[in-house]
């Protein structure tokens, strides 16, 4: 095996996920959530615009920085689907605030599953389930998306 790819699965396997859906553990899932991130993009604080990765036998991966600023980051994650007639289905789609004075990575917006997630929630919905939702999958999928050796860098 690869030094590279044993270094990213040791790194993913040692990282368990948070069980209790409290806001402690969603403060937990965040810092992993950074970690990870961390991982799959290591230069994250110089890069602009954006990037896509091949990894190993899998479908590209996108990430597009929206706004870097001195302590935060706001990126988009998503796969680029060809759809009928020519158009494109980005799926899923997740936007992430990264606060690098806090070490932190919040999922704030995605779709997923074909439905539009927001962190603050639709009526009906408790915040602190959203924002679980959405931060567990984007930690499931970072796991995945390192595993499959995505990475980016700015070469």
């Amino acid at each position: 095996m690869m030094p590279l790819m044993t270094k990213i699965l040791s790194v993913t396997s040692s990282v368990p996920a948070p069980h209790v859906r409290s806001f402690a553990a969603l403060m937990e899932l965040y810092e992993l959530n950074f970690i990870l991130l961390r991982r799959l993009m290591p230069v994250m604080a110089e890069m602009k615009g954006l990037y896509c990765s091949q990894g190993r036998s899998g479908m590209p991966l996108y990430v597009e920085v929206l706004e870097q600023e001195k302590f935060t980051t706001v990126l988009r994650v998503f796969y680029r689907f060809a759809a009928v007639e020519g158009d494109v289905n980005e799926a899923p789609d997740i936007h992430v605030r990264v606060y690098h004075d806090a070490s932190v990575a919040e999922a704030v917006a995605g779709r997923l599953r074909g439905r539009d997630c927001v962190a603050m929630g639709h009526a009906g919905e408790r915040c602190l389930d959203v924002r679980w939702r959405l931060n567990r999958f984007l930690y499931k999928w970072l796991r995945y998306l390192l595993h499959r050796q995505h990475i980016f860098s700015l070469s």
